[in-house]
């Protein structure tokens, strides 16, 4: 009998955790930063995540995450172009469930978001003190992949390094639903998550339109930017002021 139970378990362990795995929208607001994007659009599918936002003077962005080929499709969807890149090893690490190497106090405080059990997290950082609330029933957080809010430190190759919140969470296999960054006990950061919708998204959503011009080779021979074309804290396109 025990030898049919250890059986029953092998082979249904990994339905269990496919049907646990979320696929979906998470829309969040960013606040505090200077031309911080109004709202973010988190799109979720098992071994894909996909970022929507908007930019100074409207501009429009997109970032698809790839995990089984490693990689981060930037989408500059107003002039119809994308390329892609090399995702960095702390994104790969966070997808992957690598232990953080960042010091981070995990609290016993729990809270409900949007109906979504959340852990409280505090971090001490460069940028002031961080309280996170994360969920491990969305995925992994890997980043904005060139941060969205403007300025900041440089990481290897000149990318935009991330800030100390999400270094904190990398490789704990959560999401983050509220982070509040303080200085002095003045509020100078919010990322907050107002509706988590569960929803089947179609494969299309996860690559670059047919029509979309690929900038990748070229974007190589010149180095790849180390943020979003056209949003705060990117680089510009080609040829533009």
């Amino acid at each position: 009998m025990k030898k049919i139970l250890t059986l029953l378990v092998a082979l249904l362990g990994p339905t269990v955790l496919s049907a646990a795995t979320f696929e979906g929208t998470i829309t969040m607001k960013m606040s505090g930063p200077k031309d911080a994007p109004p709202t973010m659009t988190f799109s979720v599918k098992e071994g894909y995540t996909r970022l929507d936002m908007s930019g100074a003077e409207g501009r429009n962005a997109g970032i698809i995450f790839n995990m089984a080929k490693q990689e981060m499709t930037i989408l500059m969807l107003d002039q119809k172009m994308y390329m892609t890149q090399a995702l960095t090893p702390a994104q790969v690490a966070a997808a992957s469930g690598a232990e953080s190497v960042a010091g981070v106090a995990v609290t016993t405080t729990r809270e409900k978001i949007l109906g979504y059990d959340c852990v409280k997290y505090v971090v001490q950082s460069k940028e002031g003190t961080s309280e996170i609330w994360a969920t491990d029933q969305l995925g992994a957080f890997l980043g904005f992949g060139g941060s969205p809010t403007g300025g900041g430190r440089r990481g290897p190759g000149g990318r935009q390094a991330p800030q100390g919140w999400e270094e904190a969470i990398t490789g704990k296999g959560v999401f983050p639903l509220r982070v509040v960054t303080t200085v002095s006990g003045k509020e100078t950061f919010r990322l907050e998550a107002t509706a988590v919708e569960k929803v089947t998204l179609p494969a299309s959503l996860f690559t670059p339109p047919a029509d979309f011009q690929d900038l990748s080779g070229m974007m190589r021979g010149m180095g790849m930017p180390s943020g979003i074309p056209g949003l705060p804290g990117g680089a510009k396109l080609p040829g533009r002021e």
